[in-house]
């Protein structure tokens, strides 16, 4: 029987626990009905996790029994961090999402000359990344900065290797071979980037690659990207 798993505050390290996390107590009680002796793991969000086993458990606080931490086996090899312009509030949502499922490491939003929406909820994306984390058995949640204009994203990436993808280049992507290289893969609106920000990206050191011939959707090329340099 698969375990439910809940990222938390906790101090793994301890041999026991308290939550008093509202939320979560809730869930537990009224959502997943857990009962005194069920076991669940737990995870810090880093990259570290442990079972509990319930000893007691009411609406206001649950004392949890833990065993020895150890890293989560999941986690991919590479850390990626996904720039992505802006897009519709819904659609960002959907790419962090799928994104944190596929193990990226970070997500910055970048406004971009042709970026049209930019009403995101930042507490939302991040609530999401979470529940994404918890859902697809990660151990660490991706980092969801606030969003940056593109010169400024470009100035923190330039020391990263970074995958710039163009719908106008025939330069198709290939895995960089080194799994411990740190990667930043770049994902442009709706309307593309523009003949300037492709420059200032190939004038960075960047590497300009396709996705293939098709048009793809920003939320569709932004987790195709990703599932492209993180797949094993």
């Amino acid at each position: 029987m698969r375990l439910h798993r809940f990222i938390t505050a906790l101090d793994l390290s301890q041999s026991n626990g308290i939550i008093s996390d509202p939320d979560l107590l809730h869930q537990w009680t009224k959502v997943l009905r857990l009962h005194t002796g069920d076991t669940v793991v737990l995870c810090d969000g880093k990259g570290m996790e442990v079972k509990g086993t319930l000893r007691s458990l009411d609406r206001k606080h649950a004392t949890v029994q833990l065993e020895s931490q150890h890293p989560v086996g999941a986690e991919p090899d590479r850390s990626v961090t996904l720039y992505c312009a802006v897009l519709k509030r819904e659609n960002f949502e959907w790419v962090v999402q799928k994104c944190t499922e596929l193990g990226i490491k970070a997500i910055i939003p970048i406004v971009t000359t042709r970026t049209v929406k930019t009403g995101l909820k930042m507490e939302r994306l991040r609530m999401i990344a979470r529940e994404a984390a918890e859902q697809s058995g990660r151990g660490i949640v991706p980092v969801i900065s606030e969003p940056m204009e593109f010169d400024r994203a470009l100035e923190e990436g330039k020391n990263t290797r970074n995958l710039f993808f163009h719908t106008l280049t025939n330069q198709q992507t290939s895995k960089p071979a080194n799994e411990q290289t740190p990667l930043g893969i770049w994902v442009g609106p709706e309307g593309g980037w523009t003949e300037e920000e492709v420059m200032k990206a190939k004038d960075a050191g960047f590497a300009i690659a396709s996705l293939g011939a098709l048009t793809l959707r920003a939320e569709t090329a932004a987790i195709i990207g990703c599932f492209t340099v993180l797949q094993r």
